[in-house]
Formats: C-alpha cells, sequence, structure tokens
C-alpha cells in the first residue's frame, strides 16, 4: 500500500512539473472562473428582475399618495388666495397661479409615473 501511495505521489510531481500540466490546469482554472461569473450574472439578473417587480408594486399606491398631496396644495391654495383677497393683497393671482401650477404638476406627475415603468 505504501509502494501505491509513494508512486501515486512521485507521479503527481512530475505531471505537476511538465508545461502541459500547468497550461492544463491554467485552462481549468480560467473555464471554472468564467462559469462562476456566468452563475453570478444569471443571479444578478435575477435580483434586478426582483428588485424591478418590486418597485414596479409600489407605483400605485406611490400614484395616489401624489394626488393626495396635489388635494392638499388645492386646499391650502384656496384658504391663502380666500385671506389675500380678504385682507386685499395685491399679489391674488400669483397666488393663484402657483396653486394651480403646483397642482397641475403633481396630477400630471402621477399619471406619468407609469410610463416609467414599462
Amino acid at each position: 500500500m505504501q509502494k501505491i501511495k509513494s508512486k501515486c505521489q512521485r507521479a503527481i510531481s512530475r505531471l505537476g512539473n511538465s508545461a502541459f500540466a500547468r497550461k492544463g490546469m491554467l485552462a481549468m482554472g480560467a473555464v471554472m472562473l468564467t462559469v462562476s461569473d456566468m452563475m453570478a450574472a444569471s443571479k444578478g439578473a435575477a435580483g434586478f428582475t426582483k428588485a424591478t417587480q418590486e418597485v414596479s408594486s409600489y407605483q400605485t399606491p406611490v400614484s395616489n399618495l401624489m394626488k393626495a398631496i396635489a388635494a392638499v396644495i388645492v386646499l391650502v391654495g384656496a384658504f391663502n388666495v380666500y385671506f389675500k383677497m380678504q385682507n386685499g393683497d395685491q399679489d391674488v393671482k400669483k397666488t393663484i397661479m402657483l396653486t394651480i401650477g403646483g397642482c397641475i404638476a403633481f396630477i400630471a406627475l402621477s399619471e406619468a409615473l407609469p410610463l416609467f415603468f414599462k
């Protein structure tokens, strides 16, 4: 048994010292690295797919939240315009335009949000 073991060790050491064995080991290592990179890339793609699905699932609640913020802008703006009109301020038109602009911006953004996920 000892003789077989020593013969195997000598054969392995001779094979390890040859140029052919070094090139073969180098090629084997390159193949293993390539395969592991491909496996990692497929796991990365699955992760990106899952993240995209997660973010897309927030689309409707975020759109509804933006519409609610637009409603709050309208309410606050309406009170602001009312108080400015009661006090006789000169910039009532400016306040009306800012309120309408903010409301339109939030409504447009909430409607455009789904287009980013198509």
